[in-house]
């Protein structure tokens, strides 16, 4: 355990998840860009001008979004797991944990997003698999991943660099 009794585990970003946010950022900026130039050379100004304002209006709230509930940290305590996030982390209770178990490296092939981020600075929210069912994930990758199953049915999927030693941590071996 590090420092307060909690042994801190950051997300590590897959390549994927790096390609996706890089790429996204490009886009981002080749667009705007384009449309800044477009407002220079155009005689008539307007259009450029309200184009740009809104591709930036749609995209700054949607990175500002999406960097703000992508999983920092895992925090794992005496009496708590945490996902650390910028704008609202996630706190599970060790009395709510039914079991912890590691996935597979293809768990999530053929997972289904019903509701959440696939790539853009990690893959979180809603997914559905036969396998596990309906899931929350906070993922900054397909790998090393384990499953964390509530008594109250839900079912939570979680990457960390060191799964191993998060299960034993978490069963406390």
């Amino acid at each position: 355990m590090g420092n307060k009794g909690f042994y801190t585990i950051p997300f590590v970003w897959s390549k994927k998840v790096w390609v996706i946010t890089f790429a996204f950022f490009a886009i981002w900026l080749g667009v705007s860009v384009w449309l800044l130039c477009e407002l220079f050379i155009a005689a008539n100004a307007v259009a450029p001008l309200t184009s740009l304002i809104l591709f930036n209006a749609v995209m700054l709230p949607v990175m500002l979004w999406c960097e703000g509930y992508a999983p920092q940290r895992l925090e794992i305590g005496a009496d708590r797991i945490v996902v650390l996030r910028r704008y609202q982390s996630v706190v599970i209770r060790r009395d709510e944990i039914k079991s912890v178990e590691r996935l597979p490296e293809n768990a999530l092939r053929g997972a289904i997003r019903t509701g959440g981020v696939g790539g853009l600075f990690g893959f979180y929210g809603k997914f559905y698999t036969h396998k596990i069912g309906s899931f929350t994930l906070y993922a900054t990758g397909s790998e090393n991943l384990f499953l964390i199953r509530k008594w109250d049915g839900t079912n939570i999927v979680i990457s960390c660099a060191e799964p191993d030693k998060i299960i034993k941590v978490i069963n406390g071996n």
